[in-house]
């Protein structure tokens, strides 16, 4: 088979002649230079002269045009562009081309020409549509098919739907007894059996005067749900109509106006019924046609017999509802009863008397109405509020609760505390112990008295914001509970003065340990050194040796302040044990500012860096805070021999304070942290560090008597930290 380098040039040139694409030559400017004959008749030229030299982009419009240009650029770079358009012959007949665009390169490969070729794809593309076209027909067939099977599937499941409804419906009578629930199955029966019908449940809101809706269907707009959950009033003319006739009624031609539901206008036609329970009007069931402005008999019978069925079970879970609720009164009552009787008597971790209280308050109103609890105690010659459990209506009451009431000219708490009775009042007469705008809400109150060890500690009082009529279970339940609560407060308080005195005793025992410790062991040291240089110095003395005497002396001088200090120590001790505190609100920012100006003035030349977070108002003895803080501080500066670093701060936690104070000195081996508050102990050589061993027991004796704990942290040679708990409320 010939190649086309076999071919001779006018051989090449018939092929292309014959050839029925338009083969053009082009130069760089895209200006045509030749055209074969098959391309001049399908561009329908009568001769190339009339196109010689003209532009081949002037034969294209539009984005087909920018695409050939996009073409003819790349052809200059030296690539090869394909695409197709529509353009016009020259007789102005509009065609699709196939164009293709290339470079031609001389010998030296330098591109001097364009070629471009056209192939007529009219035929081509108008198949392509006409099958286009013949698909879209196809498909848009099969859609319509497609929707019919739809709509046919959908009625089918429509219809299973509805019947779905009512058997669901069916079951849910016989055993629901949540009435919201049962009307929410109402309405999707209605709502699936009865096409194009919206429905709504209501219930009567008498203090509003409104109806409420609790259910409805689905398909509701959003602003006729919002209108309607703003509530409907009971004069509304459709429904005071239903009301006034008690008997179902169906509207036909009906008025959206009229009843002032703007947003129900889509409804021609309503429907309302009422659901009756126990012979009092409950409910309004109603329904609304959007496209049917007269009710058909079916559709009437329907909602008749929904409602009907409705109304019985509604009854039902209401006689239900009231038997499980007497059972559950029944059931909580004994329970609750019985979480009294065992709060009281097994306290569990709780030692507060108060927190006892507060938990009695608590139970016993969520047996009673609405209401609130109130203990107090006498002091002084008023009744002082310790405990309250929920808050009075009246904003005066409470602040005369907070003031406190007068004994004896409080009848109500007097007569009570007098005869260590209750009281239980059924109607109270505002006026009674206060003025009547004060008692403003009580309507009942019931008030104990709680005795421990015998005497009336204080007084139990609910009061009631409605009328009650007590009944023997309530006198019972509250009786048993004050009973007792007086008993195992009274336990309480027995176990905390016995723990109290055995953690005295114990304290006593160590430190009478200690100090028989100091006795036979630190004042016989210095005592022995007294003895034993006092006769070195008096042979020193004999032999006329001064020099000598004078340092034998020496020893035996600082023996004797040795043994004065040891001294002192044991009656500081002493003192911080007998020694009676003054409880009263202490500024520890005050108390540790005055500690550290003290102690810059004993360690004058050492290098202190404090850091010190804001502190609280405390509780406790000034003097003895004090003398906790000193001790604390001068410990962190004495064990920081080179330069102290010490921080002070406060946490606060929900029944006490916590202070603590951290040093970067050398610190103590944590083996030994149990050793530090003891009377005496010391983890340190006199000639390391000077000192009693006494600081920190006074620290923990003092901080003890407030009811407070002590303890230290720390590794050798990274520094100690040293705190201790004050009580809110302190134990003096």
């Amino acid at each position: 088979m010939a190649t086309a380098t076999d071919l001779t040039p006018r051989q090449l040139q018939a092929i292309i002649e014959v050839n029925e694409d338009c083969i053009k030559v082009l130069d760089l400017d895209a200006r045509l230079l030749s055209m074969n004959d098959g391309g001049l008749r399908v561009m329908e030229i009568p001769d190339f002269k009339v196109c010689h030299h003209a532009l081949l982009t002037s034969f294209w419009d539009g984005e087909d045009r920018v695409r050939l240009e996009a073409a003819l650029d790349a052809a200059r770079a030296g690539e090869t562009r394909t695409f197709v358009g529509q353009a016009r012959t020259f007789q102005g007949n509009l065609k699709w081309w196939s164009v293709t665009v290339g470079p031609l390169r001389d010998e030296a490969g330098q591109i001097t020409h364009l070629l471009a070729t056209s192939r007529d794809v009219t035929a081509q593309k108008a198949a392509e549509e006409a099958q286009r076209a013949a698909q879209a027909r196809l498909e848009q067939h099969a859609d319509l098919l497609a929707q019919q099977v739809r709509d046919q599937t959908r009625a089918l499941e429509m219809q299973a739907a509805a019947q779905d409804a009512f058997v669901r419906f069916t079951e849910t009578v016989g055993i629901e007894t949540d009435l919201r629930l049962l009307a929410q199955q109402a309405v999707t029966v209605v709502q699936t059996h009865i096409r194009d019908l919206g429905v709504v449940h209501y219930e009567l809101d008498l203090t509003a005067g409104l109806w409420r809706p609790v259910a409805w269907s689905p398909e509701l707009s959003p602003e006729l749900v919002e209108q309607i959950q703003a509530g409907v009033p009971v004069d509304t003319p459709d429904f005071a109509e239903v009301v006034r006739q008690g008997a179902p009624i169906f509207v036909s031609e009906w008025s959206a106006a009229r009843n002032d539901l703007p947003s129900a206008t889509v409804y021609r036609a309503a429907g309302l019924v009422p659901i009756l329970v126990g012979g009092e009007l409950r409910a309004l069931f109603t329904v609304g046609h959007q496209t049917a402005a007269q009710w058909a008999a079916r559709d009437q019978a329907i909602v008749r017999a929904v409602v009907r069925g409705l109304s019985l079970a509604m009854e039902r879970a209401v006689h239900t509802q009231q038997l499980t609720q007497q059972r559950d009164d029944l059931d909580r009552r004994a329970q609750e009863l019985a979480t009294l009787l065992q709060l009281t008597e097994d306290q569990g971790e709780t030692t507060d008397p108060l927190t006892l209280i507060r938990r009695a308050q608590e139970l016993v109103l969520a047996l009673l109405p609405p209401s609130f609890a109130a203990y107090y105690e006498a002091e002084g010659n008023r009744w002082r509020l310790r405990s309250q459990v929920g808050g009075a209506e009246s904003v005066l009451l409470q602040a005369a609760m907070a003031a406190g009431f007068p004994v004896g000219a409080t009848p109500s708490f007097d007569l009570v505390a007098h005869t260590r009775e209750p009281s239980f009042v059924d109607v109270y007469d505002a006026g009674t112990d206060v003025d009547p705008e004060v008692a403003q809400g009580v309507s009942a109150h019931a008030t104990l008295p709680l005795i421990v060890g015998g005497n009336v500690r204080g007084l139990f009082n609910v009061p009631l914001f409605e009328s009650r009529s007590w009944t023997a279970s309530d006198q019972a339940v509250l009786q048993t509970m004050m009973r007792h609560l007086g008993v195992v407060i009274e336990r309480l308080e027995r176990s905390a003065q016995l723990m109290q005195s055995n953690a005295e005793l114990h304290a006593s025992n160590q430190e009478l340990e200690a100090f028989t410790y100091s006795v036979s062991h630190d004042l016989r040291t210095p005592v022995r050194h007294v003895s034993g240089y006092a006769t070195l110095a008096l042979k020193e003395l004999a032999r006329g040796d001064l020099t000598r005497l004078a340092r034998r002396l020496d020893v035996v001088s600082d023996a004797g302040k040795r043994m004065e200090t040891l001294l002192d120590a044991m009656l500081t001790l002493s003192r911080a044990g007998r020694t009676l505190l003054t409880v009263q609100s202490v500024p520890l920012e005050q108390v540790v500012e005055q500690v550290q100006r003290d102690l810059l003035l004993r360690y004058p030349d050492l290098p202190v860096t404090w850091f010190k977070d804001p502190l609280p108002i405390v509780q406790g003895d000034p003097g003895a805070l004090q003398q906790v803080l000193r001790y604390l501080l001068d410990n962190a500066l004495k064990f920081s021999p080179e330069q102290a670093t010490v921080h002070v701060w406060v946490e606060e936690r929900p029944q006490e304070w916590a202070v603590f104070v951290m040093d970067e000195g050398v610190g103590f081996d944590p083996r030994y942290a149990g050793r530090l508050f003891g009377a005496f102990q010391r983890l340190h050589t006199q000639q390391e560090f000077a000192g009693a061993g006494i600081g920190l027991a006074t620290v923990k004796r003092l901080v003890s008597r407030h009811g407070g704990k002590v303890w230290a942290e720390g590794q050798a040679g990274q520094g100690a930290t040293f705190g201790f708990s004050l009580p809110k409320t302190p134990r003096v």
